[in-house]
């Protein structure tokens, strides 16, 4: 049902898409729709969901002798992406981009996105050596998910709407300096 959702409010627009709409392509009632969602907009979530349980799967896989970026690339080799992810990942990028303008479901895109910055509270502290707690490590968290958000809606944008070429070595560059930047250093090289 959310990949329907996506598919729709990207062909149709959000305004154009109506619960109906989304129920009737996945299937279902629009009675089990609501039950499960507070708003349509919100059905994109499981499907932006993947994407974010992804990073953070692969986050605590994260080596310490690598930085993040090239622990990213080797792991992308190691681990590659099927076609359905591939397709939940475009998906992803295309949400991301609408959210800019559409106020309902950058909501939707935002609790990802907080979900995301819980689940990589431990990543940090192992690497900064700091406890889950820790102000720092908590900042940290949410500067670096804030910063591949930032990342995501630049290379969304530029992929989609601007329908420009962005290599995996741009992308992954972007995350590195988006990263450092965001905490100041703290993050994104490796551990020593």
């Amino acid at each position: 049902m959310s990949r329907h959702a996506c598919e729709l409010f990207w062909e149709r627009g959000v305004t154009a898409t109506t619960g109906d709409d989304i129920a009737a392509a996945a299937g279902l009632s629009t009675r089990t729709i609501w039950r499960y969602f507070r708003s349509k907009e919100s059905c994109v979530e499981p499907v932006l969901a993947l994407s974010a349980k992804r990073f953070i799967a692969l986050a605590n896989r994260w080596p310490d002798e690598l930085s993040l970026t090239d622990h990213m690339a080797t792991d992308m080799v190691q681990n590659p992406l099927t076609e359905r992810e591939i397709a939940d990942e475009v998906a992803g990028l295309r949400i991301a981009t609408m959210s800019v303008t559409e106020p309902a479901l950058r909501t939707a895109y935002l609790m990802v996105h907080d979900e995301m910055e819980h689940g990589f509270i431990p990543v940090v502290a192992r690497r900064l050596r700091l406890p889950d707690h820790d102000l720092t490590v908590r900042l940290s968290a949410a500067a670096v998910t804030a910063a591949f958000r930032v990342v995501d809606e630049d290379v969304g944008r530029r992929a989609i709407i601007d329908n420009e070429k962005v290599t995996q070595q741009e992308a992954l560059a972007l995350i590195d300096r988006a990263i450092r930047d965001a905490t100041n250093g703290r993050l994104g090289g490796p551990v020593k």
